[in-house]
């Protein structure tokens, strides 16, 4: 649907719904497919693009995992281009199967949303910003506060003691810049020919 009737629309996966409308609309994909379908067919198209990215957040398991989330924020940081990219290459090959088919899937789409960005605005980088911490967040466990031994809070990213709640949103902020930059970099890697 939105490669139907979306590529063309200005902010596509920017303009927001109502959040209880996609609940109600997700949850009648659990009880009745079929009718669902039939329902979205007769909302606007950002509602199916909304509804996407509803279900990629609600993941149990983000399609990038946790698994590998410190791996990805490593090979990003890598200032060589070059290593940056086999690093990533590498940790994106550590992926289960089904979640490089379906990404694969999802990046080719975004590739073609990005070749309207002159209508829609939605560049590479647009889509990234959107889709970084949707499909990509670390587990609860790195987010869990940790506290040293004299009751300083520790940042579990990089085991620095963090000071305040100001400190830990920072963190919490660098994490989606980076999560944004790593779905970025595959993107372009996907559409260059390189991730396959």
């Amino acid at each position: 649907m939105v490669e139907r009737d979306g590529l063309t629309e200005t902010g596509i996966y920017r303009v927001c719904c109502v959040a209880s409308d996609l609940q109600k609309l997700r949850h009648e994909f659990d009880k009745n497919s079929y009718r669902a379908e039939e329902n979205l067919a007769k909302k606007n198209v950002h509602v199916a693009a909304n509804l996407l990215k509803l279900f990629f957040r609600e993941l149990p398991e983000p399609l990038f995992t946790s698994t590998l989330y410190k791996q990805f924020l490593y090979a990003i940081q890598l200032t060589n281009i070059d290593n940056q990219r086999v690093t990533l290459l590498k940790t994106f090959e550590l992926l289960h199967t089904d979640n490089r088919k379906i990404l694969f899937y999802l990046f080719d789409h975004l590739i073609r949303v990005s070749q309207y960005s002159k209508i829609n605005m939605m560049h590479l980088d647009n889509l990234a910003v959107v889709f970084g911490p949707t499909l990509m967040r670390p587990s609860r466990l790195i987010l869990t506060t940790y506290f040293d031994s004299n009751n300083q809070r520790v940042n579990p990213m990089n085991g620095q003691t963090a000071s305040t709640d100001l400190d830990q949103m920072s963190s919490e902020l660098q994490g989606s810049m980076y999560q944004c930059q790593v779905v970025l970099a595959c993107l372009k890697l996907r559409q260059d020919g390189i991730l396959k």
